[in-house]
C-alpha cells in the first residue's frame, strides 16, 4: 500500500527488484526525524503527515525554515553534496515515509533519469522556499511572521487555537521572544482578533490573521 501511495504522489514506481530493500518509517508528533550534524542514511519520501524544518542558530534557538507536506523529500541535499544533515526535521503530526537506503541509490538509482528528475524538482522547490523564508525572517515584522506561522500550520486542519505552553517554542521558531509574542497577542485581543482562555489562545477572526500575514507562508 505504501509503495502505491509513493507511486501516486511522486509519479515514479520503485523497480520490482528493489522493493525488498525499501522500508517504511513512521514518526510520532514532535519526534525528531533528522538531526542537524548527523550522518544521513538515505532518502525519506513523505507519504503522509507534515513536518517542519528548522535551522539551529548560534544562540541555540531553532529558526523555522518551512513546513512540509507531500510531496517532500529529506536527505537529497546531504547525499548529493556528501555532507552532514543540514537542518532539524521534526514531525508536526504523525508522519510516514518511504525510506530508500543511500547504498541502494548509489548502486541502482543514481543513473535512473526518472528518479533524478524527482530530486531535481525537490531541490528547485527548496531553493525557492528557502529564499522566501530567509527574506521573511530578515525583513518581515514579528506580527507578520506570527500570523504567517499560524496560517501555515492551520492550512489543513484549520486549528482555531494555540497553547500558551508552546509560546516560547513558537517565538523561537519565528525568530523572536515569548515576551514579544505576548505583546502581539495582547494587541490582537484588544482588537477582537483572538481571545485568551486558560492555557489557550483562540483565534476568532481568521480573516484578520490572514490579512496580517500578508500572504506569507512557511512552506
Amino acid at each position: 500500500m505504501a509503495l502505491k501511495q509513493f507511486a501516486a504522489i511522486y509519479h515514479y514506481s520503485i523497480p520490482n527488484t528493489l522493493e525488498k530493500e525499501i522500508t517504511i518509517r513512521t514518526y510520532k508528533i514532535n519526534e525528531y526525524i533528522l538531526t542537524a550534524g548527523e550522518e544521513i542514511d538515505g532518502f525519506y519520501f513523505l507519504i503522509s503527515g507534515k513536518y517542519f524544518v528548522s535551522s539551529q542558530e548560534i544562540t541555540g534557538k531553532e529558526l523555522l525554515l518551512r513546513y512540509c507536506q507531500t510531496p517532500a523529500i529529506m536527505g537529497d541535499i546531504e547525499i548529493l553534496e556528501d555532507c552532514l544533515i543540514q537542518s532539524n526535521c521534526i514531525a508536526a503530526e504523525p508522519c510516514t515515509f518511504v525510506f530508500i537506503p543511500k547504498k541502494i541509490y548509489e548502486k541502482e538509482l543514481k543513473y535512473d533519469a526518472s528518479f533524478s528528475q524527482i530530486l531535481l524538482r525537490e531541490l528547485a522547490y527548496k531553493l525557492r522556499t528557502c529564499t522566501i523564508s530567509s527574506r521573511v525572517n530578515a525583513l518581515s515584522p514579528a506580527n507578520v511572521r506570527l500570523a504567517a506561522f499560524l496560517c501555515t500550520v492551520s492550512s489543513d486542519s484549520q486549528v482555531s487555537y494555540i497553547s500558551t505552553n508552546n509560546l516560547e517554542e513558537t517565538a523561537a521558531l519565528i525568530g523572536t521572544t515569548k515576551r514579544h509574542v505576548n505583546r502581539i497577542l495582547k494587541q490582537w485581543m484588544d482588537q477582537g482578533i483572538v481571545e485568551r482562555e486558560n492555557d489557550e489562545v483562540r483565534i476568532l477572526q481568521w480573516d484578520k490573521v490572514k490579512e496580517i500575514s500578508e500572504d506569507v507562508r512557511f512552506e
